[in-house]
């Protein structure tokens, strides 16, 4: 958080980690789910490994990851309009990686998967929680399903494997965080979802 920026008045925005501002191994983002959740089913329940063997796989998958180029740059730009919150399905703490590259500072909170639901149903359930009016994300089945149940505008990463999908129309693309930072700053998205009951 930028000094001298009031994040408690500032509107809360979460942003996903890994394929937003984490990138992923060589360009190749195969996290991404293509297929969509039925929103009116009961949330599914996630296989949740030991916590002595999850942490050390999610060091290995993700700590040779490097930021998206600009990363840095637009996260403080957008902590400068929003109170940003990580929100991520991972069920390690990233603060380490996030200090690492100097990013941890833009962070008002960092929440992480620490219950029985897999991403799309914890993120949709932080999201209301937080009070969020703006989630960023990469992957579109998490997409869809807070664009169908919250009233969160959603911003989607773009990338090769969440294109050519019939995502609801509140859903919007950018291909670069400098472009979501350009669209924050013009005003995009902040009442985007109020039209939903």
């Amino acid at each position: 958080m930028s000094e001298g920026s009031e994040a408690g008045e500032l509107p809360v925005m979460t942003i996903d980690l890994d394929g937003v501002v984490c990138a992923p191994i060589v360009g190749l983002n195969w996290g991404i789910q293509r297929t969509f959740l039925d929103p009116e089913a009961p949330p599914p329940r996630a296989r949740v490994w030991p916590r002595w063997s999850g942490a050390p796989l999610d060091h290995l998958r993700f700590d040779l990851r490097r930021p998206v180029r600009d990363a840095r740059a637009a996260l403080e730009r957008l902590s400068r309009q929003r109170r940003v919150v990580l929100l991520t399905g991972r069920r390690s703490d990233p603060s380490y990686w996030l200090r690492w590259y100097g990013l941890r500072e833009f962070y008002s909170e960092i929440v992480i998967n620490r219950g029985p639901l897999k991403s799309p149903h914890h993120k949709l359930e932080q999201v209301e929680r937080l009070g969020a009016i703006e989630h960023v994300e990469d992957d579109p089945r998490t997409a869809q399903l807070l664009a169908q149940r919250s009233n969160v505008a959603v911003y989607l990463r773009d990338w090769p494997r969440n294109r050519d999908l019939d995502l609801d129309p509140a859903v919007r693309r950018f291909a670069s965080m400098t472009g979501l930072a350009d669209l924050i700053e013009a005003g995009g998205g902040q009442t985007a979802r109020l039209d939903r009951p």
